[in-house]
């Protein structure tokens, strides 16, 4: 065995002990300077909300360089490119027109950068990123070396992902159990969701006894202002009603989409994409848990695996609400018997 088949079977043990997402992608960091024999790494994560990649772990560059700040998308045409799926190679980036910070670049004494897409399930997540301190035209061999590299990342991140997504569930089943407060629940839901897959915003609504109106019941992240009141019509609401029908719907661009009575105010909001589950009890919708994007968005199978669960946790905190204030009206309509029963109210029973 060789010394890279050496370090990359170190750092698979040292990956599986930990669970930390902040130490293991370190860690992963850590493991990509060694093995690529470069002067520092980063790995910076997409923030989907503000489109920007954020500093997620790194080895070998000063605090001074790094606190430059978060990577804005909008600015950075390199990352633009390698958020798309390609590769850039940079051989000295204080000769390049397009790079930024390169004073800064020039003070930490980086040369050469060499970027390549951090995926997740087909779906670029972020950014690796490996510095030299001198001029080098890295080979295919070492390309290839921090995409195997890159691809450790994808696996970190999906496995922090569904430990929190677990962690989350087990908080609101918790909730649910011990607690009569439905809103505090369902509260607690729309804030996890956007906790867990980091999106701008998330309502639950409800339909109230007459199926004809649905109501904001709890939101983060958006106003609840659509509608009248916090709330929406049913038969003017053809996406609604849809969802109502038991069907998740998925609209990729709010702007476009006519099934939306209230989309201007979305537009207003800077909402582009938007998710609708139905909340089900005994096969029958009660309600919906919507979740908005600012930016165009595609959730994948396992985001929507997740907001299907939360929505079924949402379902079972109102059935059991409801059923508690069922036997609570049928506790106190008894009481009310019995009292009346007993010589009308002016003794006791004994019991």
């Amino acid at each position: 065995m060789n010394q890279d088949q050496s370090n990359l079977c170190r750092l698979c043990g040292e990956l599986a002990r930990a669970y930390d997402l902040e130490a293991t992608l370190n860690i992963l960091a850590r493991n990509i300077r060694k093995i690529m024999r470069v002067k520092g790494s980063t790995i910076r994560i997409l923030d989907e909300k503000n489109q920007t990649l954020e500093i997620a772990a790194q080895d070998g560059l000063s605090k001074s360089y790094l606190k430059k700040g978060p990577v804005i998308l909008k600015r950075h045409p390199i990352d633009q490119k390698v958020l798309k799926g390609h590769i850039v190679s940079t051989r000295d980036i204080t000769r390049e027109p397009h790079v930024l910070y390169v004073e800064e670049a020039k003070k930490e004494g980086i040369k050469s950068v060499l970027s390549v897409p951090l995926i997740l399930e087909k779906r670029t997540i972020g950014v690796v990123r490996v510095y030299t301190s001198h001029p080098h035209d890295f080979s295919e061999e070492e390309i290839e070396r921090l995409k195997v590299l890159a691809s450790f990342g994808g696996i970190i991140v999906d496995r922090a992902r569904i430990w929190n997504e677990m962690r989350a569930l087990i908080k609101i089943s918790q909730s649910i159990s011990s607690t009569l407060s439905l809103n505090s629940v369902l509260q607690m839901i729309v804030e996890n969701a956007i906790k867990i897959l980091k999106i701008r915003a998330a309502s639950i609504l409800l339909l109230d006894e007459n199926r004809k109106i649905l109501k904001v019941k709890a939101a983060h992240g958006v106003s609840t202002s659509y509608g009248e009141e916090g709330s929406v019509q049913i038969e003017k609401s053809r996406l609604d009603r849809e969802c109502l029908t038991c069907k998740i719907i998925f609209v990729k661009d709010v702007g476009k989409d006519r099934r939306l009575p209230y989309r201007d105010d979305l537009i207003q909001q800077s909402i582009k994409s938007m998710l609708s589950l139905p909340l089900t009890v005994r096969g029958s919708s009660i309600g919906i848990l919507k979740v908005f994007t600012s930016v165009p968005y595609t959730f994948n199978e396992a985001e929507i695996d997740f907001l299907s669960a939360l929505a079924c946790q949402g379902a079972i905190a109102i059935d059991n609400a409801r059923l508690f204030e069922h036997i609570k009206n049928e506790y106190k309509e008894l009481t009310e018997d019995v009292w009346k029963w007993y010589d009308w109210g002016r003794h006791f029973p004994k019991i």
